[in-house]
């Protein structure tokens, strides 16, 4: 029969275990744009975060416009840290527009949100920590016109 400060000890490390899985820490993210961006993000979350095997991730960005675009197109680029570099292992560029219609819809200046259900990663992806770079186009010119970069570690 355990000793009751031996249960009150049990008793916190279970519930600070519990706290430690379902508890979001802020994202590591940066607004990566050129000087001259005219499309600049405000705030970013992935929940959960740290994302968890089994875990689908939601993420959520807010940014603005300076001018109004019609036809935008982002190249997702994805790396995972692998000992103090950076392996890329996804680059691929699609109508940003297509994706989430509030880009090319918004007024300049006026904040606008996004967010992206992102599907459970395959159960052999190695956990670690990961990257995932997003810069935006002008489709029309095929000038930059806006960066994200954010970071998410995958845990067990």
């Amino acid at each position: 029969m355990p000793t009751t400060a031996f249960a009150v000890f049990l008793l916190g490390v279970i519930c600070s275990s519990t706290t430690a899985v379902s508890a979001d820490i802020p994202t590591n993210w940066t607004d990566c744009g050129l000087p001259n961006a005219t499309l600049h993000w405000v705030n970013v979350t992935s929940s959960p975060n740290p994302l968890h095997t089994g875990q689908q991730q939601t993420v959520t960005k807010s940014g603005y416009t300076d001018q109004t675009y019609t036809n935008v197109t982002v190249e997702y680029q994805q790396f995972w840290l692998l000992g103090k570099h950076w392996f890329k292992f996804l680059d691929f560029k699609t109508s940003a527009c297509a994706e989430h219609p509030v880009i090319c819809s918004t007024k300049p200046k006026e904040i606008f949100t996004e967010s992206s259900l992102h599907p459970k990663l395959n159960r052999l992806t190695p956990h670690g920590m990961y990257r995932s770079r997003q810069v935006y186009f002008d489709t029309l010119t095929g000038l930059q016109i806006g960066c994200v970069d954010m970071k998410v570690p995958y845990v067990k």
